[in-house]
């Protein structure tokens, strides 16, 4: 079933629920709260779950490229066509990259041209990484190079990426933790103010009913708050906002929780 099928069912499954708890459940609150927290989880866990998996899928094929490149360097260097070489290393793990490595030996040894082969590797794939990468490949083969040296130059350029990104990733480690403290303490205000502030105010004459608005009102802010900041975190922690999901569900899920059931 495909992603897009996927998601659609599943926001639309969210939706039903949520319609039914506003029609049905509206007057009692805690029930009210806890069918909108599933409703959220139906209709976002599922498809971002499966963006998520995705995108650690491109990542791990990203980092077991190079290792395929420098094998089948490797093995044309020991007098190997290219057609061979390849083949040779269908027998190496490579996780996740595996299946793509067997289905570019067989279209090679079905006559495909191997930049055919490459390109068609890089779209299954899915990874912008690796089509930049297979069209270097590509363009330094047809200007003339020797494709083992091609293929050298191109995994040690890969990996120095890699390296980069690991490192960035390290460096900013202390701003995604920041990103996480400044969400709690905002939390903390909101709980505050929902819980003491606020029932302060309707005790001093305040119009009936004004801390739900003001309740409901500090519980959407969380959840917007939760959304960005996880994008934010994820950006600045990865290089994407596809890693930021991961935070922003957890974010919401905490936040949203934490004003509704405490």
């Amino acid at each position: 079933m495909k992603m897009r099928t996927i998601t659609l069912l599943s926001i639309a499954a969210g939706s039903i629920i949520f319609i039914i708890n506003y029609r049905f459940f509206q007057h009692y609150e805690h029930i009210f709260m806890a069918l909108n927290i599933v409703a959220i989880l139906i209709a976002l866990v599922l498809p971002l779950g499966m963006k998520y998996e995705q995108f650690s899928r491109i990542k791990k094929i990203e980092t077991l490229f190079p290792i395929f490149l420098r094998d089948i360097t490797d093995n044309i260097k020991s007098g190997m066509t290219l057609p061979q070489a390849i083949r040779a290393s269908t027998s190496n793990n490579y996780g996740v990259l595996t299946n793509h490595v067997k289905e570019l030996s067989a279209k090679i040894e079905w006559g495909i041209s191997f930049e055919n082969a490459l390109n068609n590797f890089a779209e299954r794939v899915g990874s912008n990484v690796i089509k930049r990468t297979v069209q270097s490949i590509i363009e330094a083969h047809e200007s003339g190079g020797t494709i083992d040296s091609v293929l050298e130059v191109v995994a040690s350029s890969v990996q120095e990426i890699e390296k980069i990104n690991k490192k960035r990733a390290t460096r900013i480690y202390s701003q995604m933790l920041n990103g996480y403290f400044i969400y709690f303490i905002f939390l903390g205000v909101m709980y505050a103010m929902t819980h003491f502030l606020l029932p302060a105010f309707q005790f001093a004459g305040s119009q009936a009913g004004i801390q739900e608005i003001f309740n409901e009102m500090f519980r959407n802010l969380v959840v917007i708050q939760g959304i960005f900041a996880g994008l934010a975190i994820g950006k600045m922690a990865e290089g994407t906002i596809t890693a930021g999901f991961k935070h922003s569900f957890f974010l919401v899920v905490m936040g949203y929780s934490v004003l509704t059931l405490l």
